[in-house]
């Protein structure tokens, strides 16, 4: 994936049907590699701050993850018949994260999904996590959280989630919205170009 600047990504952000403008507190913005590597941490996610209306959201960090489901959930699992859950792209959906822990587990803090977020169910088992089908809108668990301590592959732990790779980077992340006083997180997925 290229580097992207920070205007570049705002503008992307700024572009989509769906905004309304930059909300007041944290923004995580995942960018969905092209290459949609199978079981890789391909995507790459920015966690931008916006300090009042009309202010331009700063950025705070990076980090590399995952927006697509691992093999197991992708190809080889059938929890749902019609499909993997893929978040749709190119979509910014406000307050759609609340704090809360992944699993209900205290010792996995996460970044929960409260409100609906659009996505498609990929029921097709050809290794890449599509949007395609029709749109659907539910809360489905979709969650902000970290990978293994060890994990160099996805396989077999994530659905729909938007992981991150690095668990340190992660911790950065929860540690910074928690100081900062942040129980809401919007989400915006764009789609590399």
């Amino acid at each position: 994936m290229r580097t992207f600047t920070d205007k570049e990504v705002l503008d992307r952000i700024s572009g989509l049907s769906t905004f309304t403008g930059f909300p007041h507190g944290p923004i995580d913005v995942w960018i969905r590699s092209q290459a949609d590597k199978f079981d890789v941490f391909d995507d790459k996610a920015f966690t931008y701050e916006c300090l009042g209306p009309g202010m331009a959201p700063k950025f705070i960090m990076g980090r590399e993850g995952t927006t697509n489901a691992g093999s197991y959930y992708l190809v080889d699992h059938l929890a749902n018949p019609l499909g993997c859950a893929v978040l749709k792209s190119d979509v910014i959906v406000y307050d759609s994260h609340k704090f809360g822990y992944h699993h209900q587990k205290k010792n996995n803090p996460a970044y929960v999904q409260a409100k609906s977020f659009p996505y498609f169910r990929d029921g097709n088992r050809n290794r890449r996590a599509e949007e395609i089908g029709p749109e659907h809108h539910d809360i489905i668990g979709a969650n902000i959280h970290h990978a293994g301590v060890n994990s160099t592959v996805i396989n077999n732990w994530s659905a729909a989630c938007l992981v991150t790779a690095n668990l340190s980077k992660f911790q950065a992340f929860m540690l910074y919205m928690r100081s900062q006083g942040y129980p809401l997180l919007t989400l915006c997925i764009l789609k590399e170009w």
